[in-house]
């Protein structure tokens, strides 16, 4: 894995844009799944998910299609496949495979936060220095979380109902029954809807709503 050891991770979980997705978001928009806005999204992210010391990796759903995912990126994002299982199974052998490399603390980010700002993922990784036993997590407009960060693989993914609303809940209740102290970011929204999408000042993605004629 390229740059990772000794380098905190910010790690972003993604399908392949050919994989579909968004099923939600192009059905309200009355339009067949387009592979252009899922690559704007992850690139509109991964160019955020940018900071001086911190390694960008991308994990990719499904595995086989790490290589179409390579050819869109920069060099120096290192493309790793995630495992099979449920989000929450992902997401825990995400996070250590990349602490047995040798990253001192990890980020997990999906991949439809085109307006993160850099300074909200630098926050993550200030509050770890400060508290390397602390949980970061940044809570999501509908319910779910857009980021957790930790020192460690936390014991907070199993019995989440993914895609629902509660999964800030139960991952927050989870946290408390393993007595780990949250620190919670602000708010934010991920693309999930039109009226998301609209929102969205990102170059690659505002191009593409451009492209459709949804204007903000």
């Amino acid at each position: 894995m390229v740059g990772v050891a000794g380098a905190s991770v910010a790690a972003i979980l993604t399908r392949a844009p050919s994989a579909g997705g968004k099923s939600r978001l192009f059905g309200a928009l009355g339009l067949p799944p387009d592979p252009a806005l899922l690559e704007a999204l992850l690139l509109d992210t991964l160019d955020a998910a940018r900071l001086p010391g911190v390694a960008r990796v991308i994990a990719v759903e499904p595995a086989a299609a790490c290589d179409e995912v390579r050819a869109i990126v920069p060099a120096g994002v290192d493309v790793i496949p995630q495992v099979p299982g449920t989000l929450g199974d992902r997401m825990a052998a995400l996070m250590r495979a990349l602490f047995e490399r040798g990253a001192p603390a990890v980020a997990l980010l999906g991949s439809d936060l085109p307006d993160l700002q850099p300074r909200i993922l630098a926050t993550a990784f200030d509050l770890l220095v400060d508290d390397p036993s602390t949980l970061v997590l940044g809570p999501a407009v509908d319910g779910g979380y857009y980021l957790i960060a930790a020192t460690a693989t936390p014991n907070v993914f199993d019995g989440v109902e993914w895609g629902s609303d509660r999964v800030l809940t139960q991952t927050l209740a989870a946290a408390q029954a393993q007595r780990l102290r949250v620190a919670l970011l602000e708010r934010l929204r991920d693309v999930d809807t039109p009226a998301d999408l609209q929102a969205v000042s990102a170059r690659r993605t505002a191009a593409w709503r451009a492209r459709i004629a949804l204007t903000p």
